[in-house]
């Protein structure tokens, strides 16, 4: 069957938007869903892809968490 979408009962409580393919709704290159202080990267959002997306999406998310709970960042 491949990749059907991730898993929506992980954050069926959260109130979390999801796009039209099904995965976790969050803004283009900050990660942040329509619930503060939830981010989505990865296959979760952007739909089954490479890993080298998925690696490269996790260090966006890492840096905008850190700007999120920190207010500045060093990540690059």
């Amino acid at each position: 069957m491949g990749f059907l979408g991730p898993e929506h009962y992980v954050v069926e409580n959260q109130g979390l938007e999801f796009d039209p393919r099904s995965n976790y709704k969050a803004e283009h290159e900050k990660y942040a869903t329509n619930v503060p202080g939830l981010f989505a990267a990865g296959d979760c959002r952007r739909g089954q892809s490479l890993v080298v997306w998925g690696i490269h999406e996790g260090r966006g998310a890492a840096r905008e968490i850190d700007l999120y709970l920190m207010g500045s960042t060093e990540l690059t």
